[in-house]
């Protein structure tokens, strides 16, 4: 029998993969996110603040939701789940080297190359790599969605510019279900 994959477990098996990711150009070992988290709602801000995250490369996973796609397959409804999620991905420039910050510079990555470092490797690893903490999830495929360029401002330091921020989008299949009525169907 089939069932939904926890959204915990999918969260838990995602935050593994980005902590690997390693630094291009880094040290041996080093890692792209220094800090890798979850938050518990949408208000992108107020991760950043509950984290105190000011001078670390991070990503943040931020749960979106479920929905659910019903079949009716003779005498039964077959359920299957699909699950959002957004990666919050920031780079070390907060007040200072905005530019730096999306594009890149000597102390920092940029978050567009970040963005497409964590892309691919969720496009090529989670379904090929061998011990890669999806691959056992059944039904789990990350599909990219809309992702885009936001600047999170300082409530304190009203004067800076923010700190330069990407949001991708995933949503994946998150398994399935078959509903049995508990009394017969009358058609």
């Amino acid at each position: 029998m089939s069932s939904f994959v926890p959204t915990l477990t999918l969260i838990t098996a995602l935050k593994t993969v980005l902590e690997a990711i390693p630094l291009p150009g880094g040290a041996d070992g080093e890692k792209l996110f220094e800090r890798v988290d979850f938050h518990e709602n949408k208000k992108l801000k107020e991760a950043l603040t509950d984290l105190i995250i000011v001078k670390q490369r991070v990503c943040i996973i931020v749960p979106g939701g479920d929905g659910y796609t019903n079949v009716k397959e003779a005498r039964t409804i077959r359920s299957v789940r699909h699950s959002t999620l957004d990666l919050l991905i920031a780079d070390r420039s907060w007040t200072k080297g905005g530019y730096d910050a999306l594009v890149g510079g000597p102390k920092n990555v940029g978050i567009l190359a970040m963005k497409d470092l964590v892309v691919n490797t969720l496009a090529d690893n989670p379904q090929l790599a061998t011990g890669d903490p999806l691959t056992p999830l059944p039904w789990v495929v990350l599909q990219p969605e809309q992702g885009a360029e936001i600047t999170i401002a300082d409530a304190v330091a009203k004067d800076t510019p923010g700190r330069e921020c990407w949001v991708q989008g995933y949503s994946t299949p998150a398994g399935q279900r078959v509903l049995t009525p508990t009394r017969a169907w009358t058609e």
